[in-house]
Order: C-alpha cells, then sequence, then structure tokens
C-alpha cells in the first residue's frame, strides 16, 4: 500500500513472498506527518534496488523522521505587515473642470500656493521656475494653486496663467501648471489642501497655511516630505530635491530652514500678508 501527503507518495508492506517485498497498487491518503513516520518505521528494512521487482517501489526507504520532515506543513509564517495608506487621489480644479492630481506629480513635486499680487512673488516665482528649468529633465514638477484667500486676487484663473507665462515663463503643461483659484483654508477648502496640510503641520504645530508661498516636496506616489516657509528661497531646496529624485532620504533640515520657520512665526503675528481667520478668510469647519 502506498500513502500520500500532499504530492508525496510513501509506500508501506503489505505482502512478501520468497523473493522479496511486493506493493500492492492501492493508494491510501493519510493527512497526519506522523501516521507516515510510524508507517515507514514499521518497515525495518530498505526497499529492494531493483526496480523490476515491481511497480511504485522504491530504490531505498528513507528513515521516519526525514519522511516525517518531508510531508508536515511548515509553520504557519507570521501575516506580513499592513501596507501603508497609499496616498489619497484627489481632483484638482484646472480650466474649470475637476481633474485627477496624480497624472501631474513627477518624480519629485513641489506644491506652492501663490498669488501674483503678492510682493513675494517676485523672488519666489523665479526662483521656482529656476528649479523647474534645471530638474524638470529628471522628473521635477512644480504645481502652483492660486486663491483669492487672503488678498484678493483680482484676475480669474485663465488670466493669471497668462500672467504667470508671460511674466515669469511659468506654466509648462503638465509639469509647471497654474491650476484654478480655489479655497485653500476653512471650511471649503480644496480636499487635496487640507489633506497635504494636515498631514504635515509645520514647526509650530499648525496645520493650515499661514502665508502664501509655502512650499511642500512631495514623493513620487505623493506623500508629503518636508514643508517650507514663504520666504525660504526655493534655491536653498535643491539638496532636498536632488535627495528625492534619486530616491535617497532627505538630509537633515538645514539651520537656514530652521531660521526661516522662527522668522515666519513673528512675521505671521503682524504681517498683511498672513492667513488670519475671521479677517481674511473663514474658518469654518473643514
Amino acid at each position: 500500500m502506498a500513502v500520500r501527503c500532499g504530492c508525496l507518495l510513501v509506500p508501506l508492506l503489505l505482502a512478501s513472498d520468497a523473493s522479496g517485498v511486493r506493493i500492492a497498487p492501492r493508494r491510501a491518503v493519510v493527512r497526519d506527518a506522523a501516521a507516515v513516520a510510524a508507517g515507514v518505521a514499521l518497515l525495518g528494512r530498505q526497499w529492494p534496488a531493483s526496480a523490476d521487482e515491481g511497480e511504485g517501489e522504491l530504490a531505498a526507504a528513507p528513515a521516519a523522521a526525514s519522511v516525517a520532515e518531508a510531508v508536515s506543513e511548515p509553520d504557519a509564517a507570521p501575516p506580513p505587515a499592513p501596507a501603508p495608506p497609499p496616498t489619497p487621489s484627489f481632483d484638482v480644479p484646472f480650466r474649470g473642470e475637476p481633474t485627477p492630481i496624480k497624472p501631474f506629480l513627477g518624480r519629485a513635486s513641489i506644491v506652492v500656493n501663490v498669488k501674483f499680487d503678492d510682493p513675494a512673488t517676485l523672488d519666489q516665482l523665479p526662483g521656482l521656475q529656476a528649479l523647474y528649468a534645471r530638474y524638470n529633465a529628471e522628473g521635477l514638477h512644480v504645481l502652483a494653486f492660486p486663491t483669492d484667500q487672503g488678498w484678493f486676487e483680482a484676475d480669474d484663473s485663465n488670466t493669471l496663467r497668462l500672467k504667470f507665462k508671460s511674466v515669469y515663463d511659468f506654466g509648462q503643461y503638465p509639469a509647471a501648471v497654474v491650476f484654478d483659484k480655489a479655497d485653500l483654508l476653512g471650511g471649503n477648502a480644496l480636499p487635496f489642501y487640507s489633506w497635504l496640510t494636515r498631514s504635515m503641520s509645520n514647526p509650530w504645530g499648525v496645520q493650515r497655511l499661514v502665508f502664501d508661498y509655502e512650499k511642500f516636496l512631495l514623493a513620487p506616489d505623493g506623500t508629503p516630505l518636508r514643508r517650507y516657509p514663504r520666504k525660504y528661497p526655493p534655491q536653498n531646496m535643491e539638496a532636498d530635491i536632488e535627495a528625492v529624485l534619486a530616491g535617497r532620504p532627505l538630509p537633515p533640515p538645514s539651520p537656514a530652514l530652521a531660521k526661516a520657520w522662527e522668522d515666519a512665526k513673528r512675521e505671521a503675528v503682524k504681517s498683511e500678508y498672513a492667513f488670519k481667520p475671521g479677517y481674511n478668510y473663514v474658518a469654518g469647519r473643514g
């Protein structure tokens, strides 16, 4: 008789004659590895070496412990660690239509809230455009989001796109894009921006935007990696951008970045360009 466990057949003694041991052409299913080992132990001798002695015979009988090991089920592997939640998929407004943001993401992406008439534009946009020109071939994208919140933005979205392009040469679809105007704070905030600012609060624990031109550096899948304040020069982001493009961890925050956040904290108290709930935007819920 032969016993089967999984796909392994182990012959067991049924009958013998003067010429040796023969195996009957029957098969039994044995589900317990210990039973297989016990059956093999009953043989007490090696199987005949000649294949002529009967169909299904084995050249040698393995030791009982070896058979038991071969047919026993391995210990159950521990369950894999849960995968981190994927970056949410959001629509963003572009040319009057809600559009998925994922096609706009590069191997590294800078997300920045812009306002054309803000004095900081004179420094920030040339710096952002220079970064784009230098690193776009390697996969850097720059995504700009205007808003009427804070200082009012008089131009409509299409006019803003034309002005950013004509004055700063910023606007190369789909890698350097000015999206339509939208609320970025408060109860009607763009869901993408609500998620972004809550995912990475600033160093003093504020999750919402405080100024125009706060910049977020994103991984290829859209995960936020680092946040930069309003007046932080874009060219100072180069080491971080190069790390993301190369697939390396970010370097430690520089002393210049820490100081820029401290300066922004003091400026937020008195600046007319700071976002202030109830003054230049409605906080609401959400």
